[in-house]
Order: C-alpha cells, then structure tokens, then sequence
C-alpha cells in the first residue's frame, strides 16, 4: 500500500511537470508576439482568458461557422475545411480560465480578475493613485491548418477605457513564430 501511494504521488508529479513543460511551450507564440510589442512597463493582465469564441468570431467576421469573407480581412488564411476543424474543435470550450504568473514569467505582469480589475475599490484605490496602469487581455492559442498557424486574441486598453482589439494571426517558419495579420474586431474597432 506505501508502494502504492509512492508511485501515484510521483505519477502525479511527473504529469504535472509534463503539463507545463506542455503549455509553457504552447505559449511561445503568444510570448513572441508580447517581446514584439515592447512592454517595457508593468501592465495588469486580466486573469480570465478571453473567450476562444472570440477569436473565431473576429477570424469568421460574423457568429457561426459560415465564413462571411466580404466582412473580413481573412480571406487569404481561410481554407474551408481547416475553418471547419477549427471551428469544432473550439466553438464548445467554454470553461472559463485563468492565465498563472508561471505562463509569463518574463514579464513584469499584475494578475487581477476582472470582479476586481473593474470594481469601484480598485479604481479609487489603485488605479487613482498611480492613473497610467494599461490592461492586457488574451485568449489561448487557437492552432489552425494543422497547427501552421496561430490565432490568439490581444487588447491593450487603458483603464478608463480605449485600445485595439484584435486578434493575432501567426505562422511557424523555421522554428519561429512571425506575425503575418493583425486583425481588428469589427465590433469595437
């Protein structure tokens, strides 16, 4: 019985090491795209993953999985049966998650839900006392065409308002990722 709960603690262990080892790689696009923009001040990164559903929303130029290509800047990325797999394999992941200081270890990042980020008490708190916090907000990594490409989400706004949404289409050459299309959201942009 000791033998046992011996080996199902180092199981544990090992599967846990795996699955960051895992996801620290899977973040190495979004991680390219941060260096990129030159964050060379402490930003708030709110905590709660934007939506994959927005990413294919942005991507799509419209809700569902029709592709409406005159309302998009997609056209030369879209492939209909690729759209189609990434549409299925995203459209249900709804669970929400959390962003963990260990994913951006190399960026000076607070981590604030947004119960609190947009809440009375930290705006008369903190944000009134220093007034130039910018907020960053990402979704995972949406991998498409057989994982040739990446999409993400990405917003930098000010506290009271502003910034860009859009999302991130990158591709994979030569075992780096490069930005090839930023794309705005129809919506707010």
């Amino acid at each position: 019985m000791k033998h046992l709960k011996q080996f199902m603690l180092l199981f544990v262990f090992v599967f846990l090491s795996c699955k960051g080892l895992k996801s620290s790689k899977q973040y190495e696009p979004i991680k390219t795209y941060l260096i990129s923009q030159q964050l060379n001040k402490t930003y708030i990164l709110q905590q709660e993953k934007i939506s994959n559903k927005q990413v294919l929303r942005i991507f799509n130029g419209s809700e569902g999985s029709n592709h409406v290509l005159p309302q998009t800047d997609t056209h030369e990325y879209f492939n209909l049966k690729h759209w189609k797999k990434m549409y299925l394999e995203y459209k249900n992941d709804t669970l929400p998650q959390e962003w963990k200081k260990s994913d951006f270890n190399d960026f000076k990042f607070l981590y604030e839900s947004k119960k609190v980020l947009f809440g009375e008490a930290f705006t008369q708190n903190i944000a009134m006392g220093t007034g130039n916090y910018e907020i960053l907000f990402l979704s995972e990594p949406l991998y498409y065409w057989n994982k040739k490409y990446v999409l993400f989400y990405y917003q930098k706004a000010f506290l009271f308002g502003g910034g860009n949404a859009r999302i991130v289409i990158m591709k994979r050459e030569k075992n780096h990722w490069k930005v090839e299309k930023e794309i705005g959201d129809y919506i707010y942009n």
